[in-house]
């Protein structure tokens, strides 16, 4: 069957293909229950809650105070989605399940208009099956539909340098816009920076006319101002002066979290492109040989934006993601000719079989070290993992079209294990849902709620309420000044907030539970 499919000779079959890869891939999984997981997800969980809740639209809360980590437009598309199919978890996952959707459609157009049909679906294939967007594709968080966004961004540059027409100039400009409304200044290294540099490369100082680019800037300066100005009008000038602090200033030169050196994301780079990283650099050598116009193209939009967040001190594998289409692109010229290929070179069929040792690896040491009270379906899973490399090591001996095929279908499998079954297994490990239920069973809206030196926020949505964030050095004296309170606190604080003598034993209400490998305990009626 696969030795008779020949991409790029069909566009609707092609599309059929892929659409079909992306519900295998990603849809599916959508059918298994998941909660929002601390940290992030929970995070942004209780934002839109306290949106909903506030009606404060403008400016994001966390936990009762301005939330400055991120633009509030994320959080708005997910509210909207959830008055369509109600709020809760499914609305996250399915922006995240539209937002790489979207994503591919980008891969595919620009691939096409870079190098033919047949280039574009292996280069889509290549996206959509790469282990990076796997993860990103299928967690509750912004920055596939910053990916989305940015690919799109490209297509419309791309579009405008090939006929003029003036709408992809304007695209890419708009698009350029929503990057910062998505995730802030750091959009623009993805879009407006690859663009001006390939611009100008292409067409020199005449480009940058071209680009209209001081008209453009201007237009991104008045919608920035404008927010602002709305923001300053609600009384949230110190709302402004924390994003410019603490994000803007602060995560670029001396993160307080994820604090990383340069180098992190060029080593991690050829991980999360499995099983497809081999096909990037070779890609990359058939590109520059055969196509050198549109291979400044490729190489700036992956090369440039990577530099740039390196450059960054806060540092997260989940960044990576809005490089990928670039990557795959250049993968996807290297699929094509591997497609032909009768006998595969032992370079490009070991690296994927290697990596599946991780996946293996984190199965057989879920067992070994207690965090997951069912082993026997965890070690079926170390199973499933071992019969997928013995899969891989066949496919090394056959053609080019079925080691393609075959990887494909290898990693819509891993999909199922780590997004289906072992999320599942994993859910009560990193889901605050008991947590915050409790608290909510024990503590009315009338009952104040403190929280002891804890992530900010992670609790909140299941409890549906806000804390008092309290530290250790304080929450002694606001316990005994809030007697009808309920205290959460973790074991490590104990003796810094009740001293040497430790848990108090009067306490009507004492519960403990375990989250993310921490041990909180919930206390009350003291």
């Amino acid at each position: 069957m696969f030795d008779k499919f020949q991409p790029g000779l069909n566009t609707s079959r092609d599309i059929t293909v892929l659409a079909v890869l992306l519900l295998v891939i990603f849809g599916l999984n959508l059918a298994i229950p998941r909660d929002v997981w601390v940290q992030d997800e929970a995070r942004y969980g209780e934002v839109v809650r306290e949106m909903l809740a506030s009606g404060q639209w403008l400016v994001a809360h966390l936990n009762g105070h301005p939330y400055p980590d991120k633009p509030p437009l994320y959080f708005w598309l997910v509210a909207m989605l959830g008055g369509v199919i109600g709020h809760g978890e499914m609305a996250f996952r399915l922006v995240s399940f539209l937002s790489t959707a979207i994503a591919m459609g980008g891969v595919y157009l620009t691939a096409r208009a870079l190098a033919g049909g047949a280039v574009a679906f292996w280069s889509t294939v290549i996206f959509g099956s790469s282990f990076l967007t796997l993860v990103v594709g299928q967690i509750m968080r912004m920055d596939m539909l910053l990916t989305a966004t940015s690919v799109f961004a490209w297509y419309g540059l791309l579009r405008f340098l090939q006929t003029d027409r003036q709408r992809g100039l304007w695209a890419f400009w708009s698009l350029c816009a929503l990057a910062v409304a998505i995730k802030g200044p750091i959009g623009l290294l993805f879009t407006l920076l690859p663009g001006i540099v390939w611009i100008t490369v292409e067409r020199g100082w005449r480009g940058l006319l071209d680009l209209r680019l001081f008209f453009g800037l201007f237009i991104l300066f008045i919608m920035v101002a404008g927010w602002v100005l709305a923001v300053i009008a609600q009384g949230e000038q110190q709302y402004l002066q924390t994003i410019w602090h603490e994000q803007l200033v602060g995560r670029a030169v001396n993160s307080w979290s994820h604090k990383e050196p340069f180098y992190f994301y060029i080593v991690l780079v050829p991980i999360l492109m499995m099983p497809w990283s081999v096909l990037v650099v070779h890609g990359s050598r058939i590109w520059y040989r055969n196509r050198p116009l549109y291979w400044r193209s490729v190489a700036l939009f992956g090369v440039l934006p990577l530099i740039g967040i390196s450059l960054i001190s806060g540092k997260l594998l989940i960044y990576l993601e809005p490089l990928v289409p670039a990557l795959s692109i250049a993968a996807g010229m290297s699929a094509l000719d591997l497609a032909y290929r009768t006998a595969l070179p032992r370079r490009f069929s070991w690296p994927p079989l290697v990596f599946l040792l991780l996946p293996l690896g984190g199965t057989v040491w879920l067992v070994g070290s207690g965090l997951v009270s069912q082993a026997l379906p965890v070690i079926a899973l170390a199973g499933a993992f071992l019969m997928l490399m013995v899969f891989g090591f066949w496919l090394s001996y056959r053609n080019g079209l079925f080691w393609l095929t075959g990887w494909t279908a290898i990693f819509a499998m891993v999909s199922w294990l780590i997004f289906g079954a072992l999320t599942s297994l994993l859910n009560p490990l990193f889901s605050p849902r008991a947590l915050g239920t409790a608290i909510a069973s024990h503590a009315p809206a009338d009952r104040a709620v403190g929280i002891v030196h804890s992530t900010r926020g992670i609790v909140n949505y299941y409890a549906g309420r806000t804390f008092e964030e309290l530290r250790p050095d304080e929450a002694g004296t606001w316990w005994q000044q809030h007697p009808q309170a309920l205290l959460v606190i973790k074991t490590p604080e104990i003796n810094s907030v009740f001293g040497a003598q430790g848990l108090p034993t009067t306490c009507r209400i004492h519960e403990i539970y375990r989250l993310e490998l921490k041990e909180y305990h919930v206390l009350g009626d003291c």
